[in-house]
């Protein structure tokens, strides 16, 4: 059974009210559209001679419309932008915490343009196209039936041929429009890889700069930005012929109804001047529905399914992990070769999960990103608990593919990782996390102070947060700019070395026995990049593995081991003074640095 989206269930929680009040809005606004054609038929009449109503009569109906479009203004001011504007955020709120459970392996294995894109561009898309059309909908509709209604008590005859003639706009919209749901299925897409760009691109702005290859960027960003906009184009032009077919087919079939009237009023004389005019009014009111209805209809159909398309993506998974849930009496289920937990009695408080102890072995790994290119190949190594090992080598020697499989965001073709007794692929996610801190060279830095960024928000003790300090290096920064000293956007206030200590102190405040950095000084010069290391290498009782960029002797004489990767495969290892000594693969790496 296909499961259901909580996504799109999530616009209308604690949100029906808003949604009562604005429909409420638009239908009394509808009666009071609908009033307006008779009210002018009574007043014409009345100045032709006909007094079936009273002056001071037509004065309250006319009153009473008015109250009622004040009525419908109030509530589209106060309900129906509530509507909306709740219904986006609690959209965002949901996707959030949805993309916050997910597996790093299920996060990474998306674009993540695509998540921007759903969260911006198609939400908005949503809210204009879906949901501030709900009310509008019901407005029409209302108006439709109200004015077919109306019509019958006029005339009987007339009515049923309005709405026989009417449905030439309706076909003509429903036809030109067909093909509109893949047009924005295509357009949603093209965004997605646009905000992918602007992504790398902010990432990357320092290395385009100093390579000198904006031009180059600048014709890849235009070959883009042209890809969205013949999307766009292709967009607008099914719009514009929509409103073509249903303008004309409109026009015609109003002048078909009032040559009708004209007709049947010339030849029965049982029709007064007034009911025409009304007439005239109310044909529009069954026009409007029959050729604007169609296009709105597939619009919102649209845009409801970027939700659903956004959900496939986030919430792939959901049902069948929770019947499998359900079925298990433990509270623990194993999928893809990973332990999950879960609350099986909600009264009961989680157990506190233990930190892994021991050797970290990696036993005849096999692993590759694409199937023609091997990374590791029969990868076997142990790390002893305590020990502190760097890994060098080429790029593309899978350095970096060892951490990724460690952490479990990247996982093997063959072979196992095991910490003390604990295999990995019996590993909930969660232990890994508590054991290990993963420091990359892309540094995780927001738009707060110094403190936050440390903490990330979490209450540790006073003792706790200077010993981090003091062993990350921060000590001199924060003495001269402070704890609440604002980092900003991307750690921008920050030099490289300074956000790395942070990063350093972040990892020290967790006390994990497992440390893993991967060329977190590549981006820092020499002087820097030693600091930060020496910083690492100091740390006690805890297990190092270093990915390193720059061949300091200074760092590289203080490790315990240091392995030599070529093609996925050790070539060397031993220490600083034995692989110079040696004069292999290692002496070359290091020579050709220096």
């Amino acid at each position: 059974m296909k499961q259901r989206n909580p996504l799109s269930q999530s616009f209308f929680q604690g949100n029906r009210k808003n949604l009562f009040m604005a429909v409420l809005g638009t239908t009394v606004l509808s009666v009071g559209i609908l009033s307006v054609p008779q009210l002018m038929q009574i007043l014409i009449d009345f100045l032709s001679g006909n007094h079936r109503y009273s002056m001071h009569q037509i004065i309250l109906m006319a009153i009473a419309v008015l109250l009622m479009v004040s009525f419908s203004g109030l509530c589209t001011y106060y309900f129906r932008t509530k509507f909306s504007t709740k219904a986006v955020f609690q959209y965002r709120k949901m996707a959030y915490h949805y993309l916050s459970k997910k597996k790093v392996t299920e996060f990474y294995g998306q674009n993540t343009a695509v998540y921007l894109s759903a969260l911006n561009t198609d939400l908005q898309k949503i809210k204009e196209d879906f949901l501030d059309q709900i009310p509008i909908l019901s407005q029409i509709v209302i108006c439709g039936i109200g004015a077919v209604l109306v019509m019958i008590r006029y005339n009987f005859f007339l009515a049923m041929m309005a709405c026989l003639i009417s449905l030439i706009p309706f076909f003509a919209a429903l036809f030109s429009g067909r093909n509109m749901e893949k047009i924005e299925e295509n357009l949603s897409k093209e965004n997605a890889e646009y905000l992918a760009f602007l992504k790398d691109f902010a990432v990357g702005f320092t290395i385009i700069k100093s390579y000198k290859v904006e031009g180059i960027f600048s014709a890849l960003h235009d070959k883009i930005c042209q890809k969205v906009e013949d999307r766009m184009e292709e967009r607008e032009k099914c719009v514009e012929k929509i409103n073509y077919f249903a303008a004309i087919s409109g026009y015609i079939t109003q002048f078909a109804i009032l040559l009708l009237c004209a007709v049947v009023a010339y030849r029965s004389k049982s029709i007064s001047v007034g009911t025409v005019l009304a007439f005239s009014r109310l044909i529009n009111y069954i026009i409007d529905p029959v050729t604007e209805l169609p296009g709105m209809l597939s619009k919102a159909r649209t845009a409801y399914a970027l939700s659903e398309q956004f959900w496939e993506k986030i919430g792939k998974g959901e049902q069948e992990q929770k019947e499998r849930q359900e079925q298990e009496n433990s509270g623990e289920i194993v999928k893809d070769g990973y332990h999950q937990h879960t609350d099986t009695d909600s009264h009961e408080k989680a157990l506190p999960i233990p930190a892994l102890q021991g050797d970290i072995c990696f036993s005849h790994l096999s692993f590759s990103y694409i199937p023609e290119k091997q990374v590791l190949k029969d990868f076997t190594l142990r790390v002893k608990e305590g020990e502190k090992l760097i890994l060098l080598g080429a790029s593309g020697s899978g350095k970096s593919s060892i951490l990724k499989l460690l952490m479990g965001i990247e996982r093997s073709q063959g072979g196992e990782i095991s910490i003390g007794n604990s295999q990995l692929s019996t590993l909930p996610e969660e232990s890994l996390f508590r054991s290990i801190s993963y420091i990359q060279q892309e540094v995780f830095i927001f738009d707060g102070s110094i403190y936050e960024n440390i903490t990330l928000f979490q209450d540790y003790g006073k003792e706790e947060l200077e010993l981090a300090i003091e062993k990350s290096g921060l000590k001199n920064l924060i003495s001269e700019k402070g704890l609440d000293y604002p980092c900003g956007e991307n750690g921008a206030a920050l030099s490289g070395g300074e956000r790395q200590r942070i990063n350093i102190a972040r990892s020290l405040l967790r006390k994990t026995p497992i440390l893993l950095a991967d060329e977190i000084t590549a981006a820092l010069d020499k002087e820097n990049s030693y600091l930060v290391l020496d910083s690492l290498l100091s740390l006690e009782n805890i297990t190092g593995i270093l990915v390193l960029h720059d061949l300091d002797s200074r760092i590289l004489s203080r490790v315990d081991r240091i392995c030599v990767l070529k093609e996925g495969e050790i070539v060397e290892e031993g220490i600083f003074s034995e692989l110079m000594e040696k004069k292999g693969y290692f002496y070359s790496l290091f020579m050709m640095e220096q």
